[in-house]
């Protein structure tokens, strides 16, 4: 096959991105996760200084009034589950904050949760050194290494944007108590987190954009694999040829199996052919069989062989198979015509019975 031919030149379909999926390939950045459970994860913690900060004040005056970890004594008492549960109520708020919303911006980038161990299975390939080293010179390698830079430079700059200004109170640190020294740290601490973020999710969207149009273009396939996907999808067009001519020739076998039973055949003479099925109390006859050129003359043959009365009229005929449906009535404007059709056929019968 030509080269050309197999140039991933056509867009993923949607199976494509399908079966990407359901193996674990998704267009996400793991920065925007990143640091949006940064962010959470300082909310909290700021909103919850004071708590946290009783529990560990708590936590550490157990200790110190009630002895400490190298007595054996102290797991038998009381004080090892409260400074469990000073440790608890201390992390878990952040810890359960960190979780909800990772699980959250998973959910939102994957659109849905996704159970995949394709990326668990060993693979040699990727112990292979000269593939590793190919990949160090790829367009994915050098757009991780500007990311990479660009996160040093974001994160230097916010640190001396928030630190530089505040140089004279953090002068001022020495003189200050606990309380207050704890206080100015933890504003500093968000600021630094805010700037950093915000500047980080600017990033983070463009890296989103990024992996979108990397991912497309990983999925790029050819023109033979379309063909390919498509008769997976659709079914190999042969076969279903070969189906369908299948059931044309089963209904034809059906239909002339009801000509020996009909009431009479009106003919073109040999371009149309419609049996008639006519009984006394039915409201109108109805088309048993009908066909075109070489159908026709099947169906007036096999009328010819079990002594079915065989009409001409083209007018008729030609009405009568393109209005009419197959083991359908005839209509009522065509009702005057077959009348006198079926008028004469019973007259002819009756005579040969007289006679």
């Amino acid at each position: 096959m030509a080269q050309g031919s197999q140039d991933k030149t056509e867009s993923p379909s949607a199976k494509k991105f399908q079966d990407a999926r359901k193996k674990g390939q998704i267009a996400k950045s793991r920065d925007l996760t990143s640091v949006i459970v940064l962010v959470s994860g300082g909310v909290v913690i700021y909103l919850c200084s004071n708590n946290m900060l009783a529990s560990f004040r708590s936590m550490v005056l157990n200790l110190w009034s009630e002895g400490s970890f190298s007595r054996p004594e102290i797991f038998a008492s009381g004080l090892f589950m409260n400074l469990m549960l000073s440790f608890v109520t201390m992390t878990g708020p952040v810890a359960l904050a960190i979780l909800v919303m990772s699980i959250l911006v998973n959910f939102v980038q994957m659109k849905g949760f996704i159970l995949s161990l394709d990326k668990l299975k060993f693979d040699l390939g990727r112990l292979n050194p000269l593939a590793g080293f190919k990949r160090m010179f790829t367009l994915r390698s050098l757009v991780e290494l500007v990311k990479s830079i660009l996160k040093m430079a974001i994160v230097g700059y916010a640190v001396y944007s928030v630190l530089w200004p505040g140089r004279a109170a953090m002068s001022e640190l020495t003189w200050k108590d606990t309380r207050q020294f704890l206080s100015f740290t933890a504003t500093m601490a968000l600021k630094l987190l805010f700037k950093t973020a915000g500047y980080m999710l600017i990033v983070c969207i463009l890296d989103s954009y990024y992996q979108k149009w990397q991912m497309k273009k990983d999925l790029m396939m050819t023109k033979q694999e379309v063909k390919e996907e498509f008769k997976q999808s659709e079914g190999n067009p042969q076969i279903k040829g070969k189906i369908r001519s299948l059931q044309r020739m089963l209904a034809r076998k059906r239909m002339l199996k009801k000509v020996p039973k009909a009431t009479v055949i009106i003919t073109n003479p040999t371009h149309f052919a419609v049996a008639l099925s006519y009984e006394r109390g039915m409201e109108a006859p109805v088309v048993v069989a009908k066909g075109l050129d070489f159908l026709a003359l099947k169906i007036i043959d096999t009328g010819r062989k079990h002594g079915v009365s065989i009409v001409r009229n083209p007018p008729l005929a030609r009405a009568l198979y393109k209005q009419v449906k197959l083991d359908e009535a005839i209509p009522t404007e065509l009702y005057k015509a077959v009348a006198k059709i079926l008028a004469y056929i019973f007259q002819q019968r009756q005579r040969k019975q007289n006679g």
